[in-house]
């Protein structure tokens, strides 16, 4: 039954906006593989950047809030984290691009960074975003909200492209939601139930590199937008009978809820917002010297693990799925889980 989820497209945490629409977009576009997003039809979207450079991708969920993937975060300094809303642009140089200070990044507590397991985060805004056409939270799914299996729901990032190349426009794509025990058999039985795989089984259609933390986002009502799960792995990009596995949402729900209901942290400015104070277990990301460049992320094998260097760069479309390989990118085969 889904008539309550018609109520959930305001979202009250200390305050009460809209959420899930896209109030920027005129003309809805007809969605398909690896094309670029028009401006304020993905406003969720955000870039998250260190000394400039596009690491990962994060939603907005709240006007203080951003949820992303956890192991985006294992190399970087929380201070240096820069989170860049309203544009298509990753340069940054559009008119309505708004620029945020990261006041701290919350890790999931049982985030496992070998599986990827509880693979999501909560970044904290230094100061709270003001709701435009090109800026808007996405709807928090209900704990039980289901996506069926074949759901059309749209990803986005400016991650890995065909041409290995760095795209300045945002990328967006439809992909639908695979089978939950199909996509468990074709990933040799590593998926667990904070998992949902997207996608298609013939490839050519993914998410990939440098999306990380982007959203995975179903229309449920017409207009409105639930966001269903965090980019998170795969084994290569856009190979056939290998689909992007997201971390589910829906599973994160209370997590997520009991960190949106803290105070601010000290020093962060609250004037659009206010919150009431509830308990929490989190890991809490605290500046550390950094030892290791930034677009550091790891590669995974099956039983054992490497490291390799990301370009950061967007969204997979691909002819023919087939392993690629770049400078400083080692070769994706189909014995790898990679991280995006």
């Amino acid at each position: 039954d889904r008539a309550p989820l018609a109520l959930t497209h305001k979202s009250c945490f200390g305050f009460c906006s809209e959420c899930g629409g896209r109030p920027g977009l005129s003309k809805p576009s007809k969605i398909v593989g690896g094309t670029d997003a028009s401006s304020g039809e993905i406003p969720w979207q955000v870039s998250l950047k260190e000394d400039s450079r596009h690491f990962c991708g994060a939603t907005i969920i709240g006007d203080r809030w951003l949820l992303s993937a956890a192991h985006c975060f294992n190399e970087t300094n929380p201070e240096e984290i820069k989170a860049y809303m309203g544009t298509t642009s990753l340069n940054g140089t559009d008119e309505n691009t708004v620029k945020v200070d990261v006041a701290r990044v919350i890790q999931h507590p049982l985030f496992n960074p070998i599986i990827l397991d509880f693979d999501v985060a909560i970044l904290e805004l230094a100061r709270p975003l003001v709701f435009n056409k090109y800026i808007q939270p996405v709807c928090l799914p209900l704990a039980v909200q289901k996506f069926p299996v074949g759901k059309k729901c749209i990803i986005s990032g400016w991650g890995d492209t065909q041409e290995v190349t760095k795209p300045d426009s945002l990328q967006k794509a439809s992909v639908g939601i695979i089978d939950q025990k199909f996509c468990d058999f074709l990933y040799n039985f590593s998926l667990t139930d904070r998992m949902i795989c997207a996608g298609f089984l013939e490839g050519k259609v993914d998410s990939c590199q440098g999306d990380s933390g982007g959203p995975l986002a179903c229309e449920e009502t017409p207009g409105v937008f639930y966001l269903a799960g965090i980019v998170s792995w795969g084994i290569g990009c856009a190979q056939a009978k290998k689909p992007g596995v997201y971390s589910r949402v829906t599973k994160f729900k209370d997590w997520i809820l009991d960190i949106m209901a803290q105070l601010p942290t000290p020093g962060t400015d609250t004037s659009s917002s206010s919150a009431v104070t509830r308990a929490s277990t989190a890991v809490l990301l605290t500046p550390q010297p950094s030892t290791t460049s930034p677009i550091n992320r790891t590669t995974l094998k099956v039983k054992t693990t490497t490291t390799r260097k990301e370009t950061s760069t967007a969204l997979k479309t691909t002819g023919p799925a087939k392993p690629t390989q770049t400078p400083g990118k080692s070769s994706l085969t189909t014995n790898l889980l990679t991280c995006w």
